[in-house]
Parts: C-alpha cells; structure tokens; sequence
C-alpha cells in the first residue's frame, strides 16, 4: 500500500468508528505530512484521493473538512452540476445568463420541417431493428460531409455517432482509462466532465491556465509525476473562460502528450461556431486525439446527436463499450438530424447565430469590459460565454445572490472548478439563451451597477482616513 493510500484508509477508518464526523476540520497538509512522516505531496494527494471520493471538500483559505453537514450541499454544491441558485423552474421573469445555450427564432420552424420530413419518408420499417452502434453508413457520411470545415477530409469508418458530447466523454475515458488512473484537464471547465470522471473512479488533476490556455510546465509536470493517462482540453472558446489556445500552444501539448504516451480527448462542442478556425488536435495529431463534437450549440440541445473522430485501431474498442453504454443513437434523430444537414439549413442556422453572438458580445464589452477577460483578437469568432472578474470587496457567492436579487441568473466560477481546491472569483456570463435583447441589455446594465458598487467599496477601503474639523483642529497650547 502506497503512504498516501495508509493516509486516506486511517481517515476513512476514523469516519466509519465515528471519530471524525461531518463538519471536523482536518488537519492542514504540513502538519497531516509531519503526523504520517512522509512529503506535503504525498498529504495533498491523500486530501485530492478523499476529496475525490466524496468524503471531504476543501474550503479555500480554509482547510479540508468531513463532508456530510445540513449545510454541505448548499456549501459544496447541490445536483450534479449545477447549484441551486442557478435554477429557474420555468420563471418568466428571470433573466436567464446561466445556461450556454443558443437561441435562434427560426428553431422551432425548422425542428417542424425536420419532423415533417421524417413523416413523409413512410418508412417504419427501418425503426425496428438494431444497427452498429457506431451509426448507420449514412449517418456516417453525412456527419463526415459536415465535419470537413472542422477537419478536412474525414474517414466515415473513424466516427462514431453518440448522443452528444456529454456521452462522448464518458465513452472516451472509460475506454482508455480505469479506476484511479490520472486524467488531467484546465482547472476550469465543464462540469459534466467533471460528474462524468468521478462516476468513472478517475483521478482528476487540475492544470494551472494563462492567457492562452492550459499551460505546458504544468501538463508535463502532471506527466513526470505519473499514471497520466488521458489529456481532456477544449482548446476552442474554452468553457467557461472563453480562450482559444494560439497554435503554438496546442503544438506544444501535443508534444508532451506524445512523449508521455498520453492520449488527448478533444472537446470541440464550439467549432462548428469559428468563423475563423485553427487547426485542431483532431488534425495536427490524429493518430493520438479523440475529436469530440455536436450540433448542441450549432443547432439545438434537445437533438441529442454528437460525433466522435477516433483513430483507427480504437474504433473497436470504443464500439464495443458504446453498444455496452446505450447500444446506438436513435435512428428517428438521426434521420431528422441528416435532413438538417444535407438541406443546408444547420449551417445557414450556425452562420445566423454566429453574427447574433458578435452583436451581444459588442454590447457585454461596452458595459462590462473593464470587468472581462482582455481579448487580444477581436477578429475572432465571437464568444457566447464570457469569464467576468468579481472586486475583491464582494464575494462570489454574494455577487450571485445579488443578481438573483435583480431577477438575473448568472453561475459562480466554483461550478466550473475542475476539484475544490481551485480558487473562483468570476462567474461566467451567457449571452445567447435569452430570447429578448432588450431584455439582456437590461441585464447587463443591472450587473455594471453591482459591479461599479462593489468598485466603490474597494477604492473606499483604502481611502485615508478623515475626521471632522474639531477633532483635527490644532489644540492650544495651555499656558502653565
């Protein structure tokens, strides 16, 4: 048994008996080293091992405490990924810029005409069996039509058709990870792969960020310390910050990634959105990238239709555990899906809402620029989430409650924090799901007076101190 494993065992057995109960606060990482005789790593990867078993969560600033409290799920998280204040259940009045989803007016005319389309096929007979779970030939071959701006030419007999990326994951890390093995990833990022990779028994490790993304030392640092087997990155309108890794940068990942023999995940749910594109992973090293896509952004959610791009020799495996997870993708979508695609109306439906985007990012900068991430390329495609820096007066926690206050919905940094240990102090800002302009203007204006407040209360915080005339005022002198 490895010292960080005696570390996390001797805590569980102190749970089971009762010792440490909900709420008790564990010792700091030095002293917890110092108890057990070993390094500050190995009581960290202790802590990281309990945390990742749902017994513990760290506070920042804090320390490490036993999970199990009244208070824990509003404190740590409530469902499995999203809080509880990020819930609208159907409120009209709310002004939703919680949920990255993509309103377009014409959807629901074209989800009809798709429907429409399927009913005049009269060709029942071709739901009633079984097919390859990768996805029938055609399936295969228009998704290979449609992934040809993303990738270039594309071999229909790598794709695997899935029900959207989410599944996508789940399928990736399960075929090429076990229980316990590393996977790493920015430190922040989507919550679904988060829930997907702790339901999978993996070890998630966090990688510190820059300006340009996920930065090398620390993947390769992740690397030399070992059992690092899959790389998940979203190098194109990262969610939730919003960055686009230069190529250089993906140039140089994937030579660490092929150096340590790690695979790389490639989460592109934001490509068929690029007006101006870089080369992917998927194309600068096929041989070692699961691409991974859907029309969840590009079209609509409720399809329910990604695709995945996996080199050759992985294909059977990933086949043979996607039959053992959902079999296949249901032919009626895919059909409705495939007429979407071959008809054009997709990408003219993708142009659409890549002008609308440029159009509410324009407007989120003029109010809210000085609280954004600075975009050194404005030419690129535009953002439909954006990463806003909360004042250091105001926690994050707070700054939601008070836009809730203001019928505004809007996510906490903490939601997208790969462990807790990660430190939020932004929330991220979704500008597409809100039908009415007026009405996201309205709500950008409510979330620059909280800001502006909240920069009030830092700059009075080190304003000097005044007192009134009588009390500054020169006493006299008394005479002896």
């Amino acid at each position: 048994m490895k010292k960080f494993e005696e570390i996390v065992e001797a805590i569980v057995e102190l749970i089971d008996e009762g010792t440490l109960k909900p709420g008790d606060q564990l010792l700091p990482h030095r002293q917890m080293a110092y108890e057990y005789k070993c390094s500050i790593g190995t009581a960290s990867r202790a802590y990281a091992e309990l945390e990742r078993r749902g017994l513990t969560y760290g506070k920042v600033g804090q320390g490490t405490f036993i999970y199990g409290t009244d208070k824990d799920a509003a404190t740590v998280g409530k469902g499995m990924f999203f809080p509880e204040e990020s819930w609208t259940d159907g409120n009209q009045d709310l002004i939703d810029l919680s949920k990255n989803s993509y309103f377009h007016k014409e959807t629901d005319a074209h989800l009809r005409r798709a429907f429409q389309q399927l009913a005049m096929q009269n060709e029942p007979e071709r739901y009633l069996d079984y097919f390859d779970s990768r996805g029938r030939p055609q399936d295969r071959q228009v998704a290979a039509h449609w992934l040809r701006e993303q990738l270039g030419a594309v071999d229909p007999d790598k794709i695997i058709v899935t029900p959207g990326v989410q599944a996508g994951l789940y399928l990736a890390m399960s075929t090429l990870a076990s229980a316990g093995d590393v996977v790493v990833s920015e430190a922040f990022g989507y919550p679904g792969f988060r829930a997907a990779a702790r339901e999978l028994d993996l070890r998630l490790v966090p990688l510190e960020m820059d300006e340009d993304g996920l930065c090398p030392n620390a993947f390769e640092q992740a690397c030399k310390r070992g059992n690092v087997k899959i790389l998940v990155t979203a190098p194109t309108n990262h969610n939730p910050t919003g960055i686009t890794q230069p190529l250089a940068r993906r140039v140089k990942l994937i030579e660490i990634a092929q150096r340590y023999h790690v695979h790389i995940v490639e989460d592109a749910v934001y490509a068929p959105l690029q007006s101006r594109a870089l080369p992917s992973y998927g194309q600068l090293a096929p041989a070692d990238t699961i691409y991974l896509t859907s029309l969840s952004k590009a079209f609509s959610p409720g399809l329910r239709v990604g695709y995945m791009v996996a080199p050759l020799p992985l294909i059977p495996r990933l086949a043979t555990k996607m039959t053992a997870i959902n079999w296949m993708t249901s032919p009626v979508t895919l059909d409705m899906v495939n007429y979407l695609l071959k008809s054009g109306i997709a990408e003219k439906q993708a142009r659409d809402l890549v002008q609308i985007c440029g159009c509410r990012e324009a407007l989120a900068i003029r109010l809210l620029g000085p609280w954004l991430r600075a975009r050194r390329d404005l030419a690129a495609s535009p953002l439909a989430h954006l990463w806003l820096k909360i004042p250091a007066s105001i926690t994050m926690k707070t700054f939601v409650e008070a836009a809730r206050d203001k019928d505004i919905v809007v996510l906490g940094g903490d939601s997208f924090a790969l462990t807790k240990t990660v430190e939020a102090q932004h929330i991220r800002l979704c500008l597409m799901a809100e039908p009415d302009e007026k009405r996201l203007k309205s709500g950008l204006k409510s979330l620059e007076g909280l800001l502006l407040e909240a920069d009030r209360a830092v700059k009075a915080e080190f304003l000097p101190q005044t007192f009134p005339p009588e009390i500054t005022k020169p006493r006299a002198r008394m005479l002896p």
